[in-house]
């Protein structure tokens, strides 16, 4: 007969429907793991190009500052060979020392009324230009004059020195160049020279932030979109604190300053300003020309950068395809799937096997516990036999004590016989078999041993749902007491007297065994859990029981506790059962 014909419909339903929703479970929470480990290696992938990307400003500051080193030291040698007086200075002399300090142009600025005024310079472009227009670049010129540090939160100041970001020339748009200003107030006019700065974008390029740009885009072009440094002003729409503005398409005021922008969304905003806010790495998913699209905003820690001014924060914006990162952990979804039909099949042949066994173990199992029932059966009329035997016997000895009017005697017999029925029925009430198995030996050694055996057990009937084992808990008090009779083996009989308690309540079991006797010395109390110990020097104590019931307590998580003073000694234990 086939085993499926005995395999119940509504089980195998039930069945089914958990292995299905276990499998669903599986393959939703490995896709989870699996596109968690993606983000996390685009996560890193993230904070390597956040490192990359600062070491290349790192790198191009320092460039910078060579730069405006140069053009101190320029300016300084121009001072030499110029008048000191404004006056005395042609433009031709300053288009003779441009080429011998190696630099593109020079120009002399003199304060004039309310403005300060290029009046000398080998560009006829910068002659009477007013800087009156150039907000930051016009406070350095006033600290200068001033023979003040300058100090307005960007560029790179030295002594009567400042050097502006590179930017377009205000004279000649067509040029981006790197100016530096130098006074020291021997003259009567700022030294201003500047180079073009063709050279430091051909660094950019080689070596700089736009190579990182490129080179990271080319080594991850599988994932990763584009990747682009921003103005985060520019992004968020938002207007610096300025009075004469900078033409928008100046080369400071490009919102992209490397990279490329072009994985636009309508929520970029919002993120980029909460990566300012929270200066922090932002992560969100969009859609943007027809990809599935992670972008990150990143603020870019890097105060001394030269093209970002103090209210511009720069941001690193990252797009990567989220679809390509779904494409990747497909593969390894596939072999997710076909692990969990592999263990399906196997769940189901042993379930199989399980049920085909356990219907050939059915008839046997039956067969032994008839067998079990009927051995009961025959245990108990043994009883009800052996009883009824002792029932006739007590019977007949009440009978002949009356029938000789023994009076005294049947007393003396009937008390004898009511403690005896008292005992077993108080025994009965401890509700644990363990236990009144124990306590009933223990109350016929402690009447051999002529020892007053106290006992009071409550709520022992939750030992049962305890992880305690019966074995044990028979263990420790067996040791406790057996501890106790050879304490009080040394006292006068109408002296040997041990209590035993036992409760259960706040989920914790308690057991007590006290006794007289003499008290444990203090400086010997804490050796008599030690294995092999005995502070007897004879009797039967091997030194074994209370290091046995410390390592039965210590498995069980509990505590044990030794108190000795006054002719007393109690031996308490605290067992969480819970």
């Amino acid at each position: 007969m086939s085993v499926w014909k005995h395999i119940p419909l509504k089980s195998s339903l039930v069945f089914m429907v958990i292995l299905l929703l276990m499998n669903g479970f599986y393959y939703y929470h490995a896709r989870q793991i699996l596109m968690n480990n993606e983000k996390e290696k685009t996560i890193l992938l993230l904070n390597s190009i956040i490192a990359n990307v600062e070491k290349a400003a790192a790198g191009e500051t320092y460039v910078e500052d060579l730069i405006g080193e140069k053009l101190r030291t320029a300016a300084m040698a121009v001072k030499t060979r110029l008048d000191p007086d404004i006056a005395g200075v042609t433009n031709e002399q300053l288009a003779e020392l441009k080429q011998w300090v190696g630099v593109d142009e020079i120009t002399l600025f003199v304060p004039e009324g309310d403005d300060i005024v290029g009046v000398r310079s080998s560009d006829p472009k910068d002659i009477n230009i007013s800087s009156k227009g150039w907000d930051t670049i016009f406070i350095v010129f006033l600290q200068l004059l001033r023979l003040e540090p300058v100090q307005v939160g960007m560029g790179q100041s030295l002594p009567n020195f400042w050097s502006g970001p590179i930017d377009t020339a205000t004279s000649n748009p067509e040029n981006i160049n790197k100016w530096g200003y130098y006074y020291d107030g021997t003259t009567n006019y700022i030294i201003n020279p500047y180079v073009h700065a063709t050279r430091f974008q051909q660094y950019q390029s080689a070596a700089g932030m736009k190579d990182a740009l490129q080179r990271i885009a080319q080594d991850h072009r599988q994932m990763v979109l584009e990747v682009s440094v921003m103005r985060s002003d520019k992004l968020l729409g938002r207007k610096r604190n300025e009075i004469h503005p900078a033409p928008s398409h100046w080369y400071s005021e490009r919102e992209v300053l490397f990279g490329s922008h072009s994985y636009r969304d309508a929520q970029e905003q919002y993120y980029a300003e909460m990566a300012i806010n929270e200066n922090r790495t932002v992560l969100y998913g969009t859609e943007s020309q027809g990809k599935t699209v992670m972008k990150s905003f990143s603020p870019l820690v890097v105060d001394h950068l030269k093209y970002n001014s103090q209210d511009s924060p720069l941001l690193i914006e990252i797009a990567a395809d989220y679809g390509e990162m779904e494409n990747m952990v497909q593969p390894q979804l596939r072999r997710s799937m076909l692990f969990m039909i592999v263990c399906s099949v196997l769940v189901i042949a042993i379930m199989a096997v399980i049920l085909r066994l356990l219907r050939k173990n059915k008839e046997s199992a039956l067969q032994n516990a008839q067998e079990v029932y009927v051995g009961n059966i025959e245990t108990l009329f043994q009883s009800i036999r052996e009883q009824r035997h002792d029932f006739i016997n007590h019977i007949q000895t009440i009978h002949a004590f009356l029938s000789m009017k023994r009076y005294d005697d049947l007393h003396q017999y009937t008390n004898t016989l009511v403690g005896e029925i008292r005992v077993v029925g108080e025994l009965v009430n401890i509700k644990d078999p363990a236990l009144i198995a124990l306590m009933h030996a223990k109350i016929s050694q402690a009447e051999s041993l002529h020892i007053e055996l106290e006992y009071d057990f409550q709520h022992m009937e939750q030992l049962k749902l305890s992880p305690i084992k019966a074995t044990d808990v028979v263990k420790m008090l067996c040791n406790l007491i057996d501890n106790a009779f050879d304490a009080t083996g040394e006292l006068a009989p109408e002296s040997r007297k041990i209590k035993v308690t036992g409760n259960i309540s706040n989920g914790q079991l308690h057991f007590s065994v006290s006794n007289t006797g003499p008290s444990i010395p203090s400086e010997l109390q804490h050796k008599i859990f030690e294995s092999g110990y005995s502070s007897k020097d004879t009797g039967t104590n091997s030194g074994l029981g209370l290091h046995i019931v410390k390592q039965l307590v210590s498995r069980y998580k509990g505590t044990i506790r030794m108190k000795s003073e006054d002719g007393i000694t109690d031996f308490s234990i605290y067992i969480p059962l819970l």
